[in-house]
């Protein structure tokens, strides 16, 4: 019986000790698990960047194909560079969670960068939205209504300013001032007031009509064997001064005209364009941030374009101004030097008498 016992109690530890060994054998392979999904691991912690790029047209915003994405980061040792769709789509996958920088461009398109966060394993929405490069032809569109003023405006100063320079280029004496005065000086002197008269012709323009004038008018007198008076030669000169100075100031009225214009023109598209924006307030409160902000642009936009024409026109106006009031005071000047040779001097007036 204590036999049985000791062979039953040996067989039963021999089992146990089997069952044991079988249920202990799995563990080994275990201990090698997470070597085996250390891979598995990473691969759902990289997160992706999506979204959709278009342009801000209205009131229907185009889908940009061929737009070029790059996404930068530090957690990255390259920028990754996708591209847009036919339908302005685009996605970039595999990177590691942290903060990126998305940059998208596209020709004929500003440049849009901005911050994107991807999480572990998470999609990052990012749908961006290009405005045009904005060219003068453009800006030109946006001022609105008021844009035909300014346009006329601009026309106007330009052409007259090319007008003027040109004229006043071709008014300018054919010989220098400081010679036409002495080579008339030294006719007058030897008596000989026709030659005096061919030098004003071949000088021509203003200052030597008005010379020539006086000339003529002494002339005159000797013809007629009369005396001539320091008053009668100041009248003859007047009187030509009165028709060769208004050549020297045409169109310049014209000029002044535009460059005062053009800003109240732009003050004029200003508030038009302040009423157009809160008039968008008062209507549709500011849900639509791009109504109210195209009422500000064309605002501020008739303000520059109508000071960047006065501007130019009224440095054009004043350096034109200056350029007439000294042929005037050249005239005035030289004028009044040849009456004296004539009358003052001992010219060939004295030698009449």
């Amino acid at each position: 019986m204590k036999k049985s016992s000791f062979v039953l109690v040996i067989g039963l530890f021999l089992l146990s000790f089997c069952v044991f060994a079988q249920e202990e054998a799995p563990e080994a392979p275990m201990e090698e698990a997470p070597v085996e999904s250390a891979a598995a691991v990473t691969a759902p912690n990289l997160g992706l960047v999506k979204g959709k790029v278009t342009d801000t047209a209205t009131p229907r915003p185009n889908n940009l194909a061929d737009a070029v994405i790059t996404v930068k980061s530090g957690l990255i040792d390259e920028p990754v560079v996708a591209s847009t769709d036919a339908a302005g789509n685009y996605e970039v996958s595999n990177l590691p969670p942290g903060e990126y920088v998305v940059a998208v461009e596209k020709p004929g398109y500003d440049e849009s960068s901005d911050y994107v966060t991807v999480t572990p394993g998470g999609e990052a929405f990012h749908d961006v939205r290009l405005y045009k490069t904005d060219t003068l032809i453009t800006y030109f569109w946006k001022t609105g209504p008021i844009r035909w003023p300014l346009l006329l405006c601009s026309v106007l100063g330009l052409t007259y300013i090319i007008e003027r320079l040109v004229s006043l280029f071709k008014l300018r004496p054919r010989i220098k001032v400081e010679q036409l005065v002495s080579r008339i000086t030294d006719a007058l002197r030897n008596d000989n007031i026709m030659e005096a008269v061919s030098i004003c012709e071949e000088a021509g323009g203003p200052l030597a009509n008005v010379v020539k004038a006086g000339l003529l008018r002494y002339s005159q007198g000797m013809i007629e064997e009369r005396p001539v008076s320091k008053q009668d030669i100041s009248e003859a000169i007047d009187e030509a001064s009165l028709l060769e100075i208004p050549q020297l100031e045409r169109n310049l009225v014209v000029l002044s005209t535009v460059y005062q214009v053009s800003p109240l023109f732009g003050l004029l598209g200003t508030v038009s364009g302040m009423v157009k924006a809160f008039t968008a307030i008062a209507l549709k409160g500011t849900g639509d941030p791009q109504l109210l902000a195209g009422g500000i642009s064309e605002a501020l936009l008739t303000t520059v374009i109508g000071l960047s024409i006065a501007i130019p026109v009224m440095i054009a106006y004043q350096y034109l101004i200056s350029r007439v009031d000294r042929h005037v005071l050249e005239i005035q000047q030289v004028s009044t030097e040849i009456v004296n040779a004539l009358v003052v001097g001992g010219g060939p007036s004295q030698s009449g008498e």
